[in-house]
């Protein structure tokens, strides 16, 4: 086969491969893609360079030189496309140093001698040298995908490919063997870096689907993260206000007959303890309702903050009345609690409400209802007290301690 005709074949199906990857650079931002269509561009340009040589003789020690210096940049900038594949590494100037030696050796190969054969050896060993660095590079990626495969085939052939040149160049100087072979070279060579793109491509399109999966992912947590937030309160660890319609619109969204009770429950005298000892200690005791009213509830009940010093429960097929007697501990469980920044032991009263609801849309009205009660008992308390002579707090020792 004429070499002349397999170089015109080879430069065809690298120009190609240039084609996609300047195509695939116009909306994909990867440094292993920058690097590859340079490299891509580069080798179109070093077999030019080489025809040209071929056909006009006395340019062709400057050709050569431009066909060994674009086949070095090729596998230079392969190798670094490899490298940030996975790490988006880029080349620095102490890293692009390395490349000086491969400048000089394209500039002094042509004048070693003027025929192409005699310095070809040189120039494939060094060759193989850059395709096995690649599959090297690739190998310590994680990203192991077909086009993964594809590409690590195609460079450890390469690799072997060119090696094999130099040993049959080197070979033919000191033997004498029918070299007609070498001259489908460009044909192999064609083949091998045909695959060679084409897994690049198929890399590229993989990364990137990778990428936005894990982009996707991501979203995902931080939504979900971010739900977390807006339907928790973060003081109490209570469900919020945005929470309660929350479930209000897909219960009725499920259209799920829904009944039970709802219990509305108000600290008293909070802003006593605020203005005794502060806010730190007023969001402790709101913590320590939250706390007791969570033990005497059922797992499957749902407490919400409707704010400030407000909450509510919603106890699903439980009636009021049941759900008043598990109440009848919440005062004893808040007496002579010890709280952190009060010096002496602390009673908290929380006066409460509950009312039955038999329907998802009857269950702001229930709260309404609940709320009502809730301050009727508030107020009857609230009398109560004052009748009473003033409490002064004593020590308790088995108090329980809770703390910021």
């Amino acid at each position: 086969m004429d070499s002349k005709i397999g170089l015109i074949t080879q430069l065809n199906g690298v120009v190609v491969v240039t084609v996609m990857c300047l195509l695939l650079s116009r909306s994909l931002r990867l440094t292993a893609l920058k690097y590859w269509t340079i490299a891509w561009l580069s080798l179109s340009f070093s077999l030019i360079s080489l025809r040209l040589g071929f056909e006009y003789t006395s340019f062709k020690s400057l050709l050569f030189t431009y066909y060994f210096l674009g086949e070095y940049i090729f596998g230079f900038l392969l190798v670094s496309g490899c490298r940030s594949l996975e790490t988006g590494w880029e080349l620095r100037p102490k890293t692009e140093i390395y490349f000086l030696p491969f400048l000089g050796l394209a500039v002094g190969l042509p004048l070693l001698s003027s025929d192409f054969n005699d310095i070809y050896a040189i120039h494939a060993l060094c060759m193989s040298g850059f395709f096995a660095l690649a599959a090297r590079a690739l190998r310590r990626t994680s990203f192991r995908t077909f086009g993964w495969k594809v590409m690590n085939v195609s460079l450890a052939a390469l690799a072997l490919n060119f090696f094999f040149y130099s040993l049959a160049y080197t070979a033919s100087h000191f033997t004498a063997f029918d070299t007609e072979f070498l001259s489908y070279n460009s044909i192999v060579d064609l083949v091998l870096q045909s695959t060679l793109g084409v897994g690049m491509v198929i890399v590229l399109l993989e990364k990137v689907l990778s990428d936005a999966r894990s982009a996707h992912e991501r979203l995902e947590t931080t939504n979900k993260r971010l739900e977390e937030l807006v339907h928790t309160d973060p003081l109490t660890a209570a469900f919020s206000r945005h929470a309660f319609y929350g479930f209000v619109k897909k219960r009725g969204d499920e259209n799920t007959e829904t009944s039970g009770c709802v219990g509305f429950f108000d600290i008293d005298d909070l802003k006593r303890i605020n203005d005794r000892h502060g806010h730190n200690a007023g969001d402790l005791a709101i913590r320590a309702v939250v706390k007791v009213i969570r033990e005497i509830i059922r797992a499957e009940d749902l407490i919400f903050r409707w704010g400030g010093d407000e909450f509510f429960v919603i106890m699903i097929s439980m009636d009021a009345e049941m759900a008043t007697m598990r109440m009848t501990k919440l005062e004893r469980d808040l007496t002579g609690i010890v709280i952190e920044g009060i010096p002496e032991p602390t009673d908290i009263g929380v006066s409460w409400g509950f009312t039955d609801f038999s329907d998802i849309s009857h269950l702001e009205d229930a709260i309404n209802k609940a709320d009502a009660a809730m301050y009727s008992r508030k107020l009857e308390r609230k009398k109560r007290r004052s009748e009473q002579p003033a409490f002064i707090p004593g020590h308790i020792e088995s108090a329980p301690r809770l703390s910021a």
